[in-house]
């Protein structure tokens, strides 16, 4: 079986830190960890205007902030397992081709890397140049992706974003969709929504 793994909020914690440094910077108010993630940033424009929410996102990635990172629980020893099982295993996330230095070397010094027959990072050409600079794209991530899902023949892919779920869906890749609260509407009969790395290695058979 040849499996895709996106990495952001699959493999890597990223919205909880991520709002947690963006409500230290506006002194915004968060809910219960259990429930913050992406889709609070659209109810913020009487806070912080989306221009601003732009700049803060770049100046964010451009410093430390994905080499900080911490893995979800069970990630390498599901990998590891598919692995061992003869599965091929392919991350695939929408982070900037230009980010692939500090992607790859956070992915070797969580001992992750090596299970991956290859990591994909979104090229330069796949950016819609309408949209605004730091803004992130679903439409075009989703295209992306897909497209990279067909090339190479994905089985499954893990993923957590609402969009590009529902058109890997749609385009016949049958989709694990690891629980977050952005993407509780997402319903297809190709999706199966999993808690967690542990649920995912059982659907998987490891």
């Amino acid at each position: 079986m040849k499996i895709g793994v996106d990495l952001d909020d699959v493999i890597a914690v990223c919205a909880v830190p991520y709002l947690k440094r963006f409500a230290q910077e506006y002194k915004v108010q968060l809910p219960d960890e259990k429930e913050i993630g992406w889709h609070l940033l659209r109810e913020m424009d009487e806070h912080v205007s989306p221009d601003e929410r732009d700049r803060f996102r770049l100046r964010l990635y451009d410093g430390t902030f994905f080499s900080q990172l911490d893995i979800y629980q069970d990630c390498p020893i599901v990998l590891e397992r598919l692995v061992q099982n003869g599965h091929e295993i392919y991350f695939v996330t929408a982070r900037a081709e230009r980010r692939r230095m500090v992607t790859e070397t956070w992915l070797r010094e969580k001992r992750i890397l090596d299970y991956a027959k290859a990591v994909h990072l979104k090229p330069h050409g796949e950016f819609n140049p309408d949209y605004p600079r730091g803004r992130y794209d679903p439409e075009s991530s989703a295209q992306y992706k897909t497209r990279l899902a067909q090339e190479l023949r994905l089985d499954v892919f893990c993923e957590d974003d609402v969009l590009i779920s529902r058109t890997l869906a749609d385009a016949g890749i049958r989709v694990l969709l690891f629980d977050h609260p952005w993407n509780r509407d997402v319903k297809h009969d190709r999706v199966t929504r999993v808690s967690g790395w542990a649920e995912a290695g059982t659907l998987l058979g490891v």
